[in-house]
């Protein structure tokens, strides 16, 4: 019967995994062709100037981003042990402590932030004017994305991906059409965009509303009764909120002190690798919300054998899917910048590059960070391997100091991961026992890295027989995927997970044999 189950629960994330993969296809198509018109349209200074804004309230927005990992583990936590009561509970506490939030953070933004954006930022006289105007629009879309916190967590929770999909495509295609307008608009090009998204964030915030009203009967405020509840959460997203910080620091943060260094053009380069940032993130947090509920339930059930089964599964499933993109992507980075931005710098270029092997290395703590939440061990876990991380940002504004070239940048936050990925290792053996350093080194760190480092070779060595660029660019994406979840299949997986495997295929397979 448990076999059974497992095998169910299976395949329900594979379904959502699916559904994840194909949103996530269509909004990264999107949003690279987005980028393109909103740096065509604003010009290198407005688009480095939106950034820098943008950067400044991230620094923020950061906790609307704990906040939502939070309530979700709570959630998963009470689905996991079937109690429809605190679920409400979670969902009533939640908005009290979030209307909080939006509150405090206006008072932040609108003191602290506006005097650091008015004499801290290098911002050219002439665009001062839109500068505080986009400034007051990204504060209150910053709002808009706490206030939905409750209603997208309860759907993370419940496993309807297919909404979550529905929605965050219809938000990207909303912000595709603001950024077309850009160039058909006569007023000014930088305050029109960013109203436009504003706009748009009113709308993505009444939709979750509404559907977590009707599709949920946890979705119904009603007045909390339960302080240790809120004193469980504040404890839970202030220690989380510090891992996160860490983050933060690392891309809003070194956005900031490239704007102080260098200025906005540099800033231009470092926001193009952002956005390759964020596609990736987008990938790698589509893969992860699949594992995430299922994980979390596990822990609360007690269920440690099918949760190694799934730490395992998330971890090679994360690492083998960004290799076989990142490998090709990363050598033909000119050739896709030129294709993308129709002109890029050498910045532009070496900046994309670097930022993917940053990537590479941060996604592996997502399958840790989970099972971690789940135990609670919050505290514990962020003080020792945040308290590493967040060096980035004075070891950044060091390597300025000495002046060393802008993509130094990068040398700091990738040293910082390294490290910061061994602590966590060390966290999650002390606090989870049926996990193995030994085993996980065995069983997927030397695999993962013997097929990225034969992938690698085998590109450099088709390259050496290939002199055009283009065809070099089709062949490099065909091929390293083919040669990456080849050698994943023989020697990156286990029995088990290639039985899995076939087993999620062979209804994909039978289907397309019967319509033959």
């Amino acid at each position: 019967m448990k076999v059974q189950n497992d095998s169910l629960k299976s395949h329900r994330i594979a379904s959502n995994t699916l559904v994840l993969f194909i949103r996530i296809f269509i909004l990264t198509i999107i949003n690279l062709y987005m980028v393109r018109l909103i740096l065509q349209g604003l010009g290198e200074v407005d688009y480095g100037i939106f950034n820098t804004i943008a950067g400044v309230v991230t620094a923020t927005s950061v906790l609307s981003g704990v906040m939502a990992l939070s309530i979700q583990r709570y959630y998963s936590y009470a689905m996991g042990q079937k109690d429809p009561k605190r679920l409400q509970e979670i969902f009533s506490t939640s908005i009290c402590l979030l209307s909080a939030l939006s509150i405090i953070i206006i008072i932040a933004l609108e003191t602290f932030g506006l005097w650091f954006v008015n004499t801290q930022l290098l911002i050219p006289a002439d665009r001062l004017h839109a500068t505080l105007w986009i400034y007051q629009f990204s504060i209150f879309i910053l709002v808009c994305s706490i206030i939905q916190i409750p209603y997208t967590a309860a759907i993370f929770s419940h496993e309807d991906m297919g909404i979550y999909a529905l929605i965050s495509t219809i938000e990207c295609l909303l912000k595709l059409f603001a950024a077309y307008c850009i160039v058909l608009t006569t007023s000014d090009k930088l305050i029109f965009y960013v109203a436009g998204l504003l706009a748009i964030a009113i709308i993505i915030m009444v939709m979750y509303a509404i559907i977590g009203s009707i599709r949920y009967k946890e979705c119904h405020f009603r007045k909390p009764n339960d302080r240790k509840l809120l004193k469980d959460l504040l404890s839970f997203s202030g220690w989380t909120l510090f891992g996160s910080l860490a983050s933060t620091a690392m891309l809003q943060g070194n956005t900031i002190l490239l704007n102080v260094f260098y200025g906005p053009i540099i800033v231009a380069a470092f926001g193009i690798a952002l956005q390759i940032n964020n596609a990736f993130n987008a990938l790698c947090s589509s893969m992860v919300l699949a594992f995430r509920p299922p994980m979390i339930k596990s822990y609360a059930n007690g269920d440690h054998e099918y949760l190694n089964q799934l730490f395992s599964a998330c971890n090679k499933f994360i690492f083998y899917i960004l290799i076989a993109i990142a490998i090709p992507i990363i050598a033909n980075m000119d050739v896709i910048l030129e294709i993308w931005l129709d002109k890029a710098t050498s910045n532009m270029v070496l900046f994309s590059r670097l930022i993917i092997i940053y990537i590479l290395i941060l996604a592996m703590h997502s399958p840790i960070t989970i099972i971690m939440q789940a135990s609670g061990h919050i505290k514990e876990y962020h003080l020792p391997v945040e308290s590493i991380t967040l060096l980035c940002l004075p070891l950044t504004w060091i390597l300025f100091r000495f002046q060393l070239p802008a993509y130094s940048v990068f040398i700091s936050m990738i040293a910082v991961c390294l490290v910061a990925h061994v602590i966590r290792l060390v966290c999650l053996r002390h606090f989870y026992m049926p996990f193995s350093i030994k085993e996980y080194t065995l069983s997927f760190a030397f695999p993962a890295l013997s097929i990225l480092v034969l992938s690698s070779l085998a590109l450099y060595q088709i390259s050496h027989h290939i002199e055009s660029s283009l065809y070099l660019f089709s062949v490099s994406f065909l091929g390293i995927p083919a040669i990456v979840f080849s050698l994943a299949y023989l020697f990156g997986i286990n029995t088990k997970e290639r039985y899995v495997i076939k087993d999620m295929l062979q209804p994909i397979l039978s289907k397309l044999i019967c319509q033959k």
